[in-house]
């Protein structure tokens, strides 16, 4: 399939779908999603690439009452001027039962994995499990938020596990030279991190993050722009619920690795994070969070002397910071 006029496929409202072997070239127009699955349930995606302007695997629901369940990928290649795997943005119904396996993300604009529901969506049991995402801006990004809900719906974002993960977020723009480029933005940034964001009264629930190895070029420049920690400046994060969710809303945030906030159940087992350039952000900033849980989690500052490491190899239980 190539060049189409706007997303290149659309399943919705169906039941039984087998995509198989297939190939999309999707870079004539900046709205061409490589696949879109709304509302659909019974789903198999394999073996398919896809070279898209928009997002690669793109689920979505345009109805309350829609459900998408029992969805799986495997065995796929994508590169998107967007994001790789997205769930939304337009995500009024149900979503349960995902399983990716044996994913690979390169050149992405965004984020290799954003799940957000900002539209009053119900998003639970979610496993992506051995993903390789090179040259990405952002490896995992999970938001909820108020952009379109009512006072019907009751949103949430849980059990979502991430395993056996390896990612790579470059210093420069790792979509420069496509035809259809993510935006070059006016005031540019330093890179941020993995971002798991709930908001007061939609918080992120049991999210395990296991196996996973994340390299982060470093070099922010507290001179360009600077984030502190202390409970003043993190209070000063704005909220943006009701914005359209990209991990570069916030533009600098106060870690180099992980920004997790609002959040409840969060768990780090055998996670290595590497900077490769000298950073004056902590690794990890957590903001109203409870019951956080660090296993095995590995720091590496490959621009200290001899390659600074910190290990974290006790099981910390029941942390609530602010």
């Amino acid at each position: 399939m190539k060049d189409p006029g706007c997303w290149n496929q659309q399943y919705d409202k169906c039941r039984d779908i087998l995509i198989d072997g297939v190939t999309v070239d999707a870079k004539s127009y900046w709205n061409n999603d490589g696949v879109d699955i709304v509302d659909c349930s019974d789903v198999v995606i394999r073996n398919c690439y896809f070279d898209a302007a928009d997002d690669v695997y793109c689920f979505k629901s345009h109805s309350e009452d829609g459900v998408s369940e029992n969805i799986l990928v495997e065995n796929c290649v994508g590169r998107s001027s967007a994001n790789g795997i997205k769930f939304g943005t337009y995500t009024r119904g149900k979503f349960k039962h995902f399983r990716f396996k044996n994913i690979t993300i390169f050149d992405t604009y965004r984020s290799a994995i954003t799940i957000a529901t900002v539209d009053g969506a119900q998003i639970e049991d979610v496993v992506i499990d051995s993903i390789r995402s090179i040259h990405t801006g952002n490896p995992i990004f999970l938001r909820t938020g108020t952009r379109h809900t009512n006072d019907n719906q009751k949103p949430y974002l849980k059990d979502i596990t991430i395993k056996n993960m390896y990612a790579e977020v470059p210093f420069e723009k790792p979509d420069a030279g496509y035809g259809y480029e993510g935006p070059v933005e006016d005031l540019p940034r330093n890179v941020c991190p993995s971002i798991i964001a709930g908001i007061p009264d939609i918080r992120i629930e049991n999210v395990k993050l296991e196996n996973i190895h994340i390299v982060y070029p470093g070099n922010a420049d507290p001179e360009y722009a600077y984030a502190g920690t202390s409970k003043e400046e993190l209070n000063a994060i704005e909220e943006q619920e009701t914005r359209y969710p990209e991990f570069s809303n916030w533009k600098e945030l106060p870690a180099w690795g992980f920004y997790i906030r609002h959040a409840d159940g969060i768990v780090f087992d055998n996670v290595t994070i590497t900077v490769a350039g000298e950073d004056y952000r902590p690794a990890i900033v957590t903001d109203d969070v409870n019951g956080l849980r660090m296993k095995n989690l590995v720091i590496v500052d490959e621009h200290a002397p001899k390659g600074k490491k910190q290990i974290i190899t006790k099981d910390t239980k029941n942390i609530r910071k602010k």
